[in-house]
This record gives structure tokens, sequence and C-alpha cells, in this order.
């Protein structure tokens, strides 16, 4: 449950005129080629940043516009896309700069307050040649001047999914806003969400007043070093992740949680440690001799299947193989089993059985509700024929997989080294001339 409300605002017909020139911006090409099209773009961005109604308005504007940007890196090839700002915006912030008049040095300045990479460079640089004019809000100098008063973060520890991390933070003139980000354990940690709400303190209302059903929900007060530290480690993990899998809300939002936590002094947060051959083999061993798993034996297919969950939990997921959610066993028989390991019919059939008797015994190791167990037990039967039918879709893998079930069904040992190197070759020359 992340169920924030954002403030209300009065807004022209068309709606926050961030949400209007990001509209406009999918509307039209994403790399204009002709001096048309820029002034006209240029046009409207300095007008929709015209209606903007405060410093705040302001970043958020320029943060719809720059998620806009992030959204479309997609279009460029792999080695452009690091700097997909710079190359849809230079043009832009350019064009603004020519075109000049009322709003263009709020555009700028916005740009180059949210931006976090070189296009703020070239904003920045602009926006100084810019007169001063009249029209200019009194409030412009305001915009990025962010000062942190207060940071939390929301979890509930049964299932422990992910967590919310807010940011409150306060302009010059005293209003306060407050950037939440959603920290996905299942997704091994990464960003997967941003919301807006009024203050940490509407936050624990919204949370009294609207109990989860799925666990308690706690609001826990953190320094806000800490909170922009985690929000940045995480915003970087989104970004190293090619298409990650991040919310509607996420590009919009993004730059301005970038600056929320980056106007904050950050903690150095250590690298997270890997769990070593060892410590899986380990406790694999203490399952094997606990009551959940005294019936299996240690070279059996359910302790293999055991085995690849621990694997799964510490290496795809967020590093802890006791913390198992209906949402966790979805992904490993939905997903990992059928797309990364080339199981035979036998382990695929053990996996049920003995991922129940993990799950209890993880279960019981944290020390989580007994209803909490039972609800991630129950989703496992639901997945089996799932992952059965995706385990012998050689689509539902990559390259490497489709290779070896080839290798199978064709009669290799694909234990042996040079048999497969073998088949390999002539495998590889197939799949050229398909």
């Amino acid at each position: 449950m992340r169920a924030v409300s954002k403030g209300k605002r009065n807004r022209r017909p068309g709606g926050h005129p961030a949400r209007v020139a990001a509209r406009r911006q999918r509307e039209a090409p994403s790399r204009p080629a002709g001096g048309g099209e820029i002034a006209g773009a240029v046009r409207r961005i300095i007008q929709d940043a015209g209606d903007c109604a405060g410093p705040f308005d302001a970043e958020l504007w320029a943060s719809h516009m720059l998620g806009t940007m992030w959204e479309q890196r997609t279009e460029l090839p792999l080695d452009e896309r690091e700097d997909y700002a710079l190359i849809f915006g230079e043009p832009l912030v350019e064009g603004i700069a020519r075109m000049g008049g009322p709003g263009a040095r709020l555009a700028l300045t916005a740009i180059a307050e949210v931006d976090d990479g070189e296009l703020a460079l070239v904003a920045r640089g602009l926006v100084d040649r810019l007169p001063a004019l009249e029209s200019d809000p009194s409030w412009l100098p305001q915009v990025g001047q962010l000062t942190p008063t207060s940071a939390a973060v929301m979890r509930e520890d049964d299932f422990d999914d992910g967590c919310t991390v807010f940011l409150e933070a306060r302009h010059t003139a005293g209003d306060t806003h407050t950037v939440g980000v959603y920290i996905d354990n299942n997704l091994g940690v990464m960003a997967h969400d941003i919301l807006l709400a009024e203050s940490i303190e509407h936050v624990a209302e919204v949370i009294r007043e609207h109990p989860s059903d799925d666990g308690e929900l706690r609001l826990e007060p953190i320094e806000p070093a800490a909170a922009a530290a985690r929000i940045l480690m995480a915003m970087d993990l989104t970004e190293m992740t090619l298409d990650a899998p991040v919310s509607e809300e996420y590009p919009a939002l993004r730059a301005l949680a970038t600056m929320f936590a980056g106007e904050t002094p950050r903690l150095a947060f250590p690298e997270p440690q890997e769990m070593s051959i060892a410590d899986r083999g380990a406790l694999l061993d203490e399952f094997l001799s606990a009551p959940e798993g005294r019936a299996f034996a240690a070279d059996g297919e359910e302790a293999q299947a055991v085995s690849l969950a621990i694997d799964f939990c510490a290496d795809y997921v967020d590093g802890r193989p006791l913390r198992w959610s209906p949402g966790v066993v979805e992904m490993f028989m939905a997903g990992w089993m059928p797309d990364k390991v080339l199981a035979d019919g036998d382990l695929l059939a053990a996996v049920p059985a003995a991922l129940d008797a993990w799950v209890r015994f993880a279960g019981r190791k944290r020390g989580i509700p007994e209803w909490a167990i039972e609800t991630t037990c129950a989703g496992i039967p639901g997945w089996r024929d799932e992952m059965m039918e995706a385990a012998k879709d050689p689509s539902s893998g990559g390259v490497a997989k489709q290779f070896l079930m080839a290798a199978q069904e064709a009669g290799i040992d694909v234990s042996d080294a040079k048999a497969l190197t073998t088949f390999m070759a002539g495998w590889n020359a197939r799949s050229t001339v398909t």
C-alpha cells in the first residue's frame, strides 16, 4: 500500500502545465529535424512554463519535461542513451534562449535546477545571458532551493516486498513538499515508483485512517541523509537496468526525486555483500536437518529445488533467501525457473512440495506470523502448471537456454563440454541460416 494524496492546486482546463507539455512532447517527433518544428515546440514550452504558479510547480514542470526525454531514450542507439537529455534537450533550451521573452528565463532556470546532467550546465549558461524582465515571477530565485526537513520509511515487515522512502523539504518561502520513492525488494532493491505527498505527517495520517489488509504498515523516521542515500542508490540501479520495469508515474517524477535527494547531504552506504557459496550450502544443510526438510534426501530433487530457491533470492531478488511472499513465489515459479533453469520433469515436479517446505522453514526462522506463511504457501500450487508449460517453451528463456534445450533434444549430454562445443558449431550455422 502506497496511498498518499497530492495537494489541491488550481489548474487551467488542460491540466498541470507540466502534463500538457509532456503530452505535447510525446505527440511531437522525438528528434525534430526542422527549424519550424523546434520553434513551435519551444513556443509551447515557454508558454507552459509561464503558467507555473510557484517554485514547486516549476520544478514539477521541468521534471515532466525531462521525464518525457527519459522515456524517449530507448529510441536512441545504446551508445547514445546515456546522453539522452542533451541530445533531446539541447536544441530546445537553445531555442528557448533565442526566442526569449516572458517565461524563457523561468523555463531555463527550472531545467537547470532540476536536471542532474550536462543539460543543466547548458541551460544555466543560457539563462545567465538572458536579461531579467519585469514579468519574471518574484519566486524565480527559489526554484531548486530546498532545505531538507525530515525523512521516513514506510514498510510492512511480514512480506517486506518493498518500502517507500520519503524525503520532505521546504522552499525558502516556507511551503513544504514530500517525495516518496518506492524501492522494490523483489526487483533487486531498485526504484520502481515515485509519489508526491503534502508532508510526512499527512502520510502518517493516511496510514492511520486506511489500515492495510496485507500486514501492518509502519512509518518510522530516519535521517534525511540516510533517506537520500537509499533513494539515489535505488534510482541508480534503475538507471543501470535495461528496460527497467517502472510505474507509469516514475518517468515524470524521476528528476524531481533526484533533485530532492541531491539537495540533501547523504551517507555513504556500503555495497551489499553477495551471499557466499559456503553460506548457501550451510543454509541448505540446516533446512535438510530441520523438521520441514528432514524427509528430503540431500542428493534428491527437492534439495536441488531448494538450492535453486536460495540462489534465486540471493542473486536475483534482494539477497535474503529467507524472505518469501506470494510475489516472490510467483517470480520464482512462473518467471525465473522456466527462464533461467534447464530442468527435467522430475526436478520441476519436485518444486511445489520442496518450496512449500522451504517457505515454512524460512518463515519460522524469520519469525513472521503463521497467517503470512500460510498465505505464501497457498499460492504455490497455482503456479505449478504455468511453470511446467513455460519450461517446455524455448522462447521463454534466453539464447543460452534455447541452445541447451536444442542440445538435449539432439541427445547431447549437456555436461559433456566437448560434445556441446561440437554441437554448437552446427547449431550456430543453422541459426544463422534461419
